[in-house]
Protein backbone atom coordinates (compact mmCIF):
# COMPACT_ATOMS: atom_id res chain seq x y z
CA UNK A 1 0.00 0.00 0.00
CA UNK A 2 1.53 3.40 -1.00
CA UNK A 3 0.73 6.23 0.80
CA UNK A 4 -0.62 9.18 -0.98
CA UNK A 5 -0.35 13.19 -0.38
CA UNK A 6 -3.36 15.67 -0.84
CA UNK A 7 -1.97 18.66 -2.92
CA UNK A 8 -3.92 21.90 -2.39
CA UNK A 9 -4.23 24.20 -5.70
CA UNK A 10 -1.98 26.57 -6.14
CA UNK A 11 -3.36 30.25 -5.40
CA UNK A 12 -4.63 32.19 -8.00
CA UNK A 13 -2.93 35.62 -8.57
CA UNK A 14 -5.84 38.51 -9.23
CA UNK A 15 -4.67 40.72 -12.08
CA UNK A 16 -5.95 44.34 -12.04
CA UNK A 17 -6.03 44.67 -15.60
CA UNK A 18 -9.36 41.86 -15.68
CA UNK A 19 -12.22 42.54 -17.06
CA UNK A 20 -15.25 43.04 -14.78
CA UNK A 21 -17.65 40.21 -14.86
CA UNK A 22 -20.51 42.73 -14.64
CA UNK A 23 -20.35 44.08 -17.90
CA UNK A 24 -19.70 40.60 -19.54
CA UNK A 25 -23.30 39.79 -20.60
CA UNK A 26 -23.34 43.15 -22.54
CA UNK A 27 -20.05 42.72 -24.05
CA UNK A 28 -21.12 39.25 -25.32
CA UNK A 29 -24.54 40.05 -26.36
CA UNK A 30 -22.90 43.34 -28.50
CA UNK A 31 -20.28 40.83 -30.13
CA UNK A 32 -22.87 38.07 -30.55
CA UNK A 33 -24.98 41.01 -32.08
CA UNK A 34 -22.83 42.26 -34.13
CA UNK A 35 -21.12 38.70 -35.58
CA UNK A 36 -25.20 38.09 -36.72
CA UNK A 37 -25.50 41.21 -38.78
CA UNK A 38 -22.11 40.51 -40.30
CA UNK A 39 -23.63 36.89 -40.97
CA UNK A 40 -26.97 38.68 -42.87
CA UNK A 41 -24.71 40.95 -44.24
CA UNK A 42 -23.31 38.10 -45.91
CA UNK A 43 -26.35 36.56 -47.27
CA UNK A 44 -28.02 40.13 -48.34
CA UNK A 45 -30.65 40.36 -45.72
CA UNK A 46 -29.80 44.03 -44.67
CA UNK A 47 -33.18 43.98 -42.59
CA UNK A 48 -31.98 41.76 -40.09
CA UNK A 49 -28.94 43.14 -40.50
CA UNK A 50 -29.50 46.30 -39.57
CA UNK A 51 -31.96 45.23 -36.19
CA UNK A 52 -29.16 43.37 -35.23
CA UNK A 53 -26.59 46.32 -35.64
CA UNK A 54 -29.36 48.26 -33.66
CA UNK A 55 -28.72 45.10 -30.52
CA UNK A 56 -25.12 45.87 -30.32
CA UNK A 57 -25.46 49.25 -30.48
CA UNK A 58 -27.58 49.50 -27.52
CA UNK A 59 -25.16 46.88 -25.52
CA UNK A 60 -22.53 48.96 -26.36
CA UNK A 61 -24.65 52.19 -25.14
CA UNK A 62 -25.67 50.12 -21.64
CA UNK A 63 -21.68 49.75 -20.79
CA UNK A 64 -20.83 53.14 -21.66
CA UNK A 65 -23.81 54.01 -19.16
CA UNK A 66 -22.84 51.95 -16.19
CA UNK A 67 -18.91 52.38 -16.82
Amino acid sequence: MTATTVRKPAPIKSTPDTFPTTNLTAVLAAFNAANLASSYIERGNFAAARRKLVQALASIGQLQSEG
